[in-house]
């Protein structure tokens, strides 16, 4: 369990700083944000992969699928919870504007639909209900949850080397 919260909290670490970058080269708002997000991805993936590592030099090589699953789902969830509260404190504190900035996507993109200004007005008061930055921490944990999930299923496919000695 040791492994897994350190690993955790190196993903939460770096998801802070990746955050921070965004921030401030205003990255965050550009077109190109979500796809910058998928360095997260890889990132997870990279310290899931160390952490393997590390198991299998103490078990002689071997690790089951479950043993990186968990392994895996642990080290996205804790750093997902730390980065989920980091941008919390983000947008509640220090970019007060950012929530404004993501309704008026919405709105423009609404407007390139050909919406009407009924239709529009109607979406941007249930839009902006849920765009809070409560509402974004609670996405986070939640999407960190699955994300992790989604990337240690994969990794533990992949990397999984079952003991063959070892009774089932």
């Amino acid at each position: 369990m040791k492994r897994e919260v350190s690993y955790g909290l190196y993903y939460g670490g770096f998801s802070i700083l990746w955050l921070l970058v965004m921030y401030v080269t205003e990255l965050n708002r550009s077109s190109s944000a979500s796809y910058l997000n998928y360095v997260n991805l890889l990132v997870l993936a990279f310290f899931i992969n160390q952490f393997v590592k590390e198991i299998k030099l103490v078990s002689e090589g071997f690790i089951s699928f479950s043993t990186i699953f968990k392994g895996g789902l642990l080290i996205g969830t804790i750093g997902g919870v730390i980065s989920s509260i980091f941008f919390y404190v983000q947008v509640k504190f220090i970019d007060t504007g950012y929530v404004r900035f993501v309704l008026d996507q919405a709105m423009i993109e609404m407007q390139k639909k050909g919406m009407g200004d009924e239709m529009i007005d109607m979406n941007m008061k249930m839009a902006a209900k849920w765009t809070t930055a409560e509402f974004f921490l609670l996405m986070g944990v939640v999407g960190s949850l699955f994300i992790s999930s989604f990337v240690a299923v994969i990794m533990a496919f992949t990397m999984k080397k079952p003991n063959p000695n070892e009774i089932a």
